[in-house]
């Protein structure tokens, strides 16, 4: 066994192209990716913000306009006049040509200053287009703060004393209104990412090698001649599955250690991601990485012995990892609290596992039903790799 494990990891870190590539290169492309989005996020924020509205309006009243004009909103106004227009201006809302349109009843001022009680209360109609991020930036921006900043005004107008309209007011000078550990907040964000990253890079990472090591030697004819030398056939699988599980590993720990250093800086300043991680989570999710390791590579490697070349081995292994990356998703849309019984479900449960890690929420007993039964299942399925490397018939195809 000790044999087949170094042959394997000699074939790999012996490579600097295949160093660079199986631990470098995936993560910088992770990386790079994640900064291209946060980059074009931010510059998506920047020209929504930077963006002159165009806002029509009908029936607007001159308190209005001098109430837009003291605010100073980057904006460009245009009148309707006649109904003709209003329908185009409708036509240009659902084809993203308009941001905002705004419908006054006629003689509006007059209806506010001759209102008397009883008398049917004014409406202002806002029409906008919630699939154009500038007419939803512009309808936030008008209609629901410079709309209420007016009625306030006007109502000024109307009551001596404001403060007789106002029963009560709901944190008005209350600064510290928001209570939540930050670092359990920041390990809440970081692990809805945490598990769908590492399914991604470490079975990714997983499935290119751990083809080759079977599939790519029976294809070469390499496997065959392996076979036939002294070396138990059991030795063979134990050394190939500890040496994928031992690189899966080493460029499992690289990505994390690469992300979680970078990730917040690429999300910038304001994402929220502070977190702090003590040895004991470090050890944790340590441990935790290895036995996932050591289960992508007994997956890997068992769909590869069935498999007669790595073309072949591909097409069994590809729809195995959707379906395992599926499950790790499912974490970052879970609301309710997961309970013992969410751990007893392989593959979910170690996404839970590492999102419990860093929010500090998963028990012991959690975690160590989570580790034994990613150790246990990868152990049985070593001894079905054992076992199919028993059968003239599966080594042969």
């Amino acid at each position: 066994m000790r044999t087949i494990y170094k042959k394997e990891l000699a074939r790999i870190f012996k490579d600097k192209k295949m160093v660079f590539s199986v631990f470098l290169l995936p993560v910088l492309i992770m990386v790079g990716i994640m900064a291209l989005v946060g980059n074009l996020t931010s510059r998506q924020m920047e020209d929504i913000e930077n963006h002159e509205s165009i806002v029509y309006m009908m029936n607007e009243p001159e308190s209005f306009t001098a109430f837009l004009d003291a605010s100073d909103l980057h904006m460009d106004v245009k009148s309707v006049e006649t109904e003709a227009e209003r329908d185009d201006v409708m036509s240009m809302l659902k084809e993203g040509d308009a941001d905002l349109f705004i419908e006054f009843p006629e003689n509006f001022d007059s209806l506010i200053q001759g209102y008397r009680q009883g008398d049917e209360v004014p409406q202002i109609k806002t029409y906008y287009n919630p699939s154009e991020d500038y007419s939803s930036s512009a309808y936030e921006l008008i209609s629901n703060q410079s709309l209420e900043a007016y009625r306030q005004v006007l109502l000024s107008q109307r009551v001596t004393d404001m403060n007789e309209l106002q029963v009560f007011t709901v944190n008005s000078d209350n600064k510290d209104m928001v209570v939540q550990d930050d670092q359990k907040a920041s390990g809440k964000a970081l692990g809805m990412m945490l598990p769908y990253f590492i399914t991604i890079l470490l079975f990714a990472g997983a499935m290119g090698i751990g083809t080759d090591m079977i599939a790519g030697e029976k294809e070469r004819g390499t496997m065959a001649s392996l076979l036939v030398t002294p070396v138990k056939r059991k030795s063979i699988v134990l050394g190939k599955v500890f040496a994928l599980m031992t690189i899966s590993g080493i460029s499992s720990v690289i990505y994390i250690v690469v992300m979680g250093a970078t990730f917040p800086k690429i999300l910038g300043g304001d994402s929220g991601l502070d977190l702090e991680i003590t040895p004991e989570q470090i050890v944790m999710i340590g441990v935790l990485l290895v036995a996932i390791a050591f289960l992508y590579s007994a997956i890997v490697i068992l769909l590869s012995v069935f498999a007669r070349d790595l073309k072949e081995a591909s097409t069994y292994i590809t729809p195995t990892y959707m379906v395992v990356l599926v499950i790790g998703m499912m974490t970052m849309f879970t609301t309710r609290e997961a309970g013992m019984k969410d751990y007893l479900i392989p593959f979910y449960n170690t996404a839970l596992a590492l999102k419990g890690i860093l929010t500090s929420e998963v028990t012991m007993a959690q975690y160590g039903v989570t580790l034994a039964m990613t150790l246990v299942l990868g152990g049985i399925l070593t001894a079905v790799i054992a076992k199919a490397f028993e059968s003239e018939k599966v080594m042969n195809l």
